[in-house]
């Protein structure tokens, strides 16, 4: 498994590997939405991370390296190809986005949906701690939980 950056001609690619997830289709998002977005994404320069097995994306990570509450980053969105779950991408997706952030910012902030508790357990295992909820924020009938994690050195895991 690699894990690089996005080049700026695979946003429809990677949005075609990812789009199918249940999570984004619970908020309406389409491939050809999600690709929209990671064109833009990539023309303003947020961090895009792919990871690449056999020639194919297998999971994609898309964050801001700073700017967040003036103190750290915003991981926006950790997506796999379906059937890749459980084989320790997410994570290796976060190692690498964390290591990123951590250049510019001591703190990485992200934001999980109330109902998806696996994603809760993956990011409190990886030392996240759920700091808040942001009702409806995003889309009506579900809330947003914040989670938080201190990047570096003297950082809890």
């Amino acid at each position: 498994m690699i894990i690089r950056p996005a080049r700026g001609d695979e946003a429809e690619a990677i949005a075609l590997a990812v789009a199918d997830q249940p999570l984004l289709a619970r908020y309406g998002t389409t491939c050809a939405g999600l690709a929209r977005s990671l064109d833009q994404a990539l023309a303003r320069g947020d961090g895009l991370l792919v990871a690449q097995e056999e020639g194919a994306v297998r999971g994609m990570a898309w964050f801001l390296a700073s700017g967040t509450f003036a103190l750290g980053g915003y991981l926006r969105l950790i997506a796999l190809a379906p059937g890749t779950e459980g084989r320790g991408v997410g994570g290796l997706l976060l190692d690498a986005v964390e290591q990123e952030v951590a250049k510019a910012s001591r703190h990485l902030f992200l934001l999980v949906s109330d109902f998806n508790d696996g994603a809760r357990r993956f990011y409190a295992a990886r030392g996240y701690r759920e700091s808040g909820a942001l009702p409806a924020l995003v889309h009506e009938g579900i809330d947003e939980i914040v989670m938080w994690r201190r990047l570096g050195p003297g950082a809890e895991t």
